[in-house]
């Protein structure tokens, strides 16, 4: 039997962020046995500060080469990953080009602040988006609360959820180290991240415990002020910034700490907090996005109001007081991860909006 063919666009690795692992994650699973994958980057491959010109001649390259994938009989079908901001409108093209050549589209929806991105739409492009997201042949999304948003702006689209998905090594790692614990918190470094609260939380804090900062930067010169809050508020005992942590640093970290921390205001699906989970961390979220739809408070971990310094600063207090907690969570979480939202379950998923999908153009 014929394997269909999928052509999946996206930040491809070692492109760091939710998009690039979730990319990374279905490359290395059974998906690319089950189908003809291939994988399409998007991400920005241009050095940083290069003339317009240069960027508009890479883009219209990358639209011809898209054009041309989808030539061959029968035609594939275009999973395409996207987010907000000009990045949605340029993927937009791509949906529509695989339109002209038959295909049937699934546009998979990333990012924290989408439904804030398709509000600050002036009309026209708010119109615009709600046109492109009707030319799809299936709008996904993270989670339930996800499609009730869009359902609310984008009437008309067929909407399905699909939950990211990770496999994880299986590292032994000692979760109940009774000595002074490390906390991870893993992503770009922002106000979005809650960042700003680890401090504040670090300042309120009675138990000893350290959290271990890793990432880039979501806003341009926030590592360095990350930095120098630190050293202004005699926080170095408590917090470390590192910087990108990718591959097998990223296990590494994971594998040597204590428990989990992403105290962010706006979140989807984060693949962070599915990879410390999968790994048997304790997790301390805030309860924005799809964290509180996997982290059951008191089970898994804690999950803390968003935006509220006291209420994290307590909640790793009580992680780093227990150790005998950490254990019993960390196990919780990586068992309700596996079951959950491991990459062959979302590999299932995905093969079943495959098979609902219009047969391509012959």
């Amino acid at each position: 039997m014929t394997r269909p063919a999928v052509v999946m666009s996206g930040p491809l690795p070692p492109a760091v962020g939710g998009m690039a692992s979730v990319l990374a994650a279905l490359q290395a699973s059974s998906l690319a046995q089950r189908v003809d994958l291939q994988l399409f980057e998007t991400g920005k491959t241009t050095a940083p500060g290069r003339p317009l010109w240069q960027g508009v001649v890479t883009r219209i390259k990358l639209m011809v080469d898209w054009w041309r994938l989808f030539g061959s009989k029968p035609v594939p079908v275009a999973h395409i990953h996207t987010c907000s901001g000009l990045t949605f409108f340029l993927d937009g093209a791509l949906l529509l080009l695989s339109r002209l050549r038959g295909a049937p589209v699934v546009m998979h929806i990333h990012g924290a602040r989408f439904d804030e991105f398709l509000d600050g739409l002036s009309a026209p492009a708010a119109a615009l988006a709600r046109w492109l997201s009707r030319r799809a042949s299936v709008v996904v999304v993270l989670s339930p609360a996800w499609q009730e948003r869009l359902a609310l702006r984008w009437p008309g689209a067929r909407l399905m959820v699909l939950a990211n998905g990770v496999s994880m090594p299986a590292v032994a790692h000692a979760v109940a180290r009774p000595e002074k614990p490390r906390f991870v918190f893993l992503g770009n470094l922002g106000r979005r991240k809650g960042v700003h609260l680890l401090l504040e939380a670090a300042a309120l804090a009675r138990e000893p415990w350290v959290v271990v900062l890793a990432g880039g930067e979501e806003e341009p010169g926030f590592m360095q002020w990350t930095r120098d809050e630190i050293t202004r508020q005699s926080l170095g005992h408590r917090l470390e910034v590192l910087g990108p942590v990718v591959g097998n640093a990223k296990i590494d970290l994971l594998a040597g700490a204590q428990g989990f921390v992403l105290p962010s205001l706006a979140e989807g699906l984060p693949m962070a907090l599915l990879e410390a989970m999968d790994m048997g961390l304790p997790v301390v979220v805030s309860a924005v996005g799809a964290m509180p739809e996997v982290v059951r408070h008191g089970l898994e971990g804690h999950v803390v109001p968003a935006d509220d310094a006291a209420a994290l600063a307590a909640a790793l207090d009580a992680m780093a007081r227990s150790p005998e907690q950490r254990q019993r969570q960390g196990a919780a979480a990586a068992e309700r991860c596996r079951s959950l939202y491991g990459i062959e379950r979302m590999v299932e998923s995905v093969l079943g909006i495959y098979a609902e999908l219009p047969a391509g153009r012959s």
